[in-house]
């Protein structure tokens, strides 16, 4: 019993592998055309994470920063005039190319500088500027020792060629003082990124906050918040003069740095920045924790792949133009939302990638649908050939037998026409021969009526529009089948507005009037009334024909007007081909008129057609 259920069970997973197998080997072409769609898309992802990175910062611009970064830039010209006491050989500092840190090195000037802001009590001082082997020893007093060795201030440590650690001059017994003011630029050049330092050096920036940076071996985006001057700056001269504001640097972060035209800037997202700017720009992503979020590629991939399958289903399912709307605005709305949740939330999604994703699914798809539309209009002229060329056989064979029943019923009624003159006395025979007569009409009728709606369907019909009065055209169709009423025992009353002539063809409009009359003799019983009524108005010519016969249902009120089709009580009661009222219709509209049919049961029915007195031609000419 097991094996039977595990032998079921295979056998259905083949059969369901099969079908699955059958159904992509069916739309080979369409995957084929999604999996470009997906990598094209995948390829413009990895090279949006650098460009696109860049630009988003550019878009942004400048941001709020903490308030608690306060930058000091010592300038080069602060120290003109102490090397100009020093040196003979100079003339003007301006010619001063080859500056290092250790150019901006004095010890009298830094111990003011450092008195006058531990003064205010701030939070805590990075020195970006290395001051080690560079300056040569050092000697201090025990208050200068207290001053520089002060807990709060925090020296920048370097690396040489060799990958050394090298210490400043101010290193205290625990090396707590100390941390790393590496900068580091990407392959391009430009840094977008902090490393984590070693375990012995941490960097600057975690020291002067007291945070330690995430551990990510790969570098921690940095959140750029604008291009330069967007910390509050001081100059050494302001310090020195005592000309800043109260309490300036009172729990501020404060980060010493050196401006001169040969100090070395660097190429960040935001333009060229100082080693002192991006510092206070890590500084305010490291207090603020913003940190740029990004997600594993795999997954944008596996986003992208959604995307390409809804961008797909919008080109495949709707008409061109309301496609290429949604594939824009769907564009518009992540670019949107991917510019929103970065300034928002600082997390980085792709924005220009997605435009080249829908762009490539919109060229392929458009192609391939135009290709498949190619291919179906290809088989749907094939198909219209074949139903022209069924549809022109079965004309011609009915045209063909409708000739050819015509002359043996012309001679069935000359011979029927001939036996009643010569056996007019006999009674019984004829009757007999009336009744062939009468039955020979009706058939000739529905020959008749056959050969017109081929003649109206076929392509080369038009209609021959001569000047005439309606009212003729209708005492016309009256004298021929007054005598048909009479023969039922139906009056005829007509009210026929007098009207001015009009075009129209004569031909069909007389067909059209002994339809309707003819339809409501048919269908009004024995001592039944029928009225024909004509008149104008403004723009259009208004006949109706009202009968007491027995009405149309409702639900055969629109099917009376096709082709071979009667009421579905009348099949047995009344004879007829159906094609009455669609020639009616037809020919109607022909002249861009419009016909109307009123009907309650057991009350009788009034068909009506209007015709313009102003054709489509006229109108143009005017």
């Amino acid at each position: 019993m097991l094996r039977r259920v595990q032998k079921d069970l295979i056998q259905h997973l083949k059969f369901r592998l099969e079908v699955l197998l059958r159904f992509f080997s069916r739309r080979r072409g369409f995957w084929l055309r999604c999996i470009l769609c997906w990598l094209i898309g995948c390829l413009a992802l990895s090279n949006d994470e650098i460009t696109s990175y860049d630009q988003r910062f550019q878009l942004r611009g400048d941001q709020k920063t903490s308030s608690q970064i306060v930058l000091i830039t010592i300038r080069q010209s602060d120290f003109s005039m102490i090397y100009d006491s020093r040196t003979n050989f100079l003339d003007n500092m301006s010619e001063v190319t080859d500056i290092t840190d250790s150019f901006f090195w004095n010890k009298p000037l830094w111990s003011e500088l450092l008195l006058r802001i531990l003064r205010q009590n701030p939070k805590s001082v990075g020195v970006t500027l290395y001051f080690g082997d560079n300056v040569g020893t050092v000697r201090m007093t025990p208050e200068e020792q207290r001053l520089f060795l002060d807990p709060r201030v925090v020296w920048a440590s370097t690396t040489n060629s060799l990958e050394r650690i090298l210490m400043p001059v101010f290193t205290n017994r625990e090396h707590s003082n100390l941390g790393s003011n590496e900068v580091r630029r990407d392959e391009d050049g430009v840094v977008r990124r902090v490393f984590p330092q070693r375990a012995e050096m941490p960097h600057l920036v975690e020291k002067i906050t007291g945070k330690k940076f995430p551990t990510q071996l790969a570098g921690l985006p940095i959140n750029y918040r604008g291009s330069s001057r967007v910390f509050k700056q001081y100059t050494l001269s302001e310090i020195i003069y005592d000309e800043l504001p109260a309490n300036a640097f009172t729990d501020k972060i404060i980060l010493i740095g050196a401006e001169t035209s040969a100090a070395p800037v660097y190429m960040t997202p935001m333009g060229t920045l100082s080693r002192t700017e991006i510092l206070a720009h890590i500084t305010d992503t490291v207090l603020g924790n913003k940190w740029i979020q990004r997600l594993p590629f795999i997954w944008y991939a596996a986003g992208f792949f959604i995307l390409m399958l809804l961008a797909v289903f919008v080109i495949t399912t709707y008409p061109q133009s309301v496609a290429l709307f949604c594939i824009v605005w769907i564009g518009t709305l992540l670019a949107a939302l991917s510019a929103w949740v970065f300034d928002s939330f600082y997390f980085w999604s792709p924005a220009f990638s997605p435009f080249i994703l829908l762009g490539t699914s919109w060229i392929i798809f458009i192609g391939y649908q135009a290709t498949k539309i190619e291919r179906q209009n290809f088989h749907l002229q094939q198909e219209q050939e074949y139903l022209a060329e069924l549809e022109q056989l079965k004309n011609n064979f009915v045209s063909l037998i409708s000739h050819d029943l015509k002359t043996p019923i012309a001679k069935i009624q000359a011979i029927v026409d001939r036996l009643l003159t010569q056996h007019s006395q006999e009674e019984e025979l004829g009757q007999d021969l009336k009744s062939l007569r009468l039955f020979s009409d009706e058939l000739n009728r529905y020959i008749q009526s056959i050969l017109k709606v081929l003649r109206v369907e076929s392509r080369d019909f038009k209609i021959n529009k001569e000047v005439a009065d309606i009212n003729e055209i209708i005492e016309e169709a009256l004298q021929h089948l007054r005598p048909l009423a009479r023969e039922r025992g139906i009056e005829i009353h007509t009210a026929l507005e007098p009207m001015f002539s009009a075009e129209f063809d004569t031909t069909l409009l007389k067909e059209v009037v002994i339809n309707l009359i003819e339809n409501a003799i048919k269908y009004t019983p024995r001592g039944g009334q029928i009225e024909v009524i004509s008149h104008e108005s403004e723009e259009d010519i208004h006949v109706l024909v009202k009968d007491t016969g027995e009405g149309i249902k409702p639900e055969d009120m629109e099917k009376v007007w096709g082709k071979f089709t009667r009421g579905s009580d009348q099949d047995l009661r009344t004879k007829g081909t159906g094609l009455g009222l669609y020639l009616v219709k037809y020919f109607i509209e022909l002249h861009g008129g419009k016909v109307l049919m009123e009907s309650k049961v057991g009350q009788g029915t009034t068909v009506s057609f209007t015709l313009p007195l102003e054709s489509e031609e006229d109108e143009v000419l005017l």
